[in-house]
């Protein structure tokens, strides 16, 4: 199974004992999880600006990374313009080009609606620790 990790979960994130995504990481190690992740503009930016780059690359590296094509995500996003909530089209684009129903968020409220929007992505939202059910050992589509 995959996930996508929203910017706004990046802080957290970037720390794996932070008690939030020790259960992420763990899932990522030991239970074959991949984060999602295309190299749109607007994406490479987010990572790049939060310092997110190393740790792409260390987690491409372990093949915990499945990379869809930018272009492919890019007309998705261009198709999603205006006809969503948030301003989030990359992830929404992502999650719909990559068939991935769990977000790692922050707690970015209009995203959370887009993402689990019926009509859209119909996915789930881990947030804490709590939510650690949402992470399955199922691999990657």
């Amino acid at each position: 199974m995959c996930v996508i990790v929203d910017a706004d979960a990046f802080s957290k994130f970037k720390d794996p004992e932070n008690e939030d995504m020790k259960p992420v990481w763990n899932w990522l190690q030991n239970k074959n999880g991949k984060i999602a992740y295309s190299n749109t503009e607007k994406i490479e930016r987010e990572w790049n600006q939060a310092r997110m780059d190393n740790i792409r690359d260390e987690l491409r590296k372990a093949g915990k990374i499945k990379l869809v094509p930018s272009q492919v995500t890019q007309q998705k996003e261009n198709e999603l313009k205006g006809t969503i909530t948030s301003n989030d089209e990359h992830i929404i684009a992502l999650a719909l080009i990559a068939d991935v129903k769990v977000l790692i968020s922050g707690g970015d409220a209009s995203l959370i609606r887009d993402f689990k929007n019926r009509s859209l992505v119909r996915g789930k939202v881990y947030l804490r620790k709590q939510h650690e059910h949402l992470l399955t050992k199922d691999t990657c589509p």
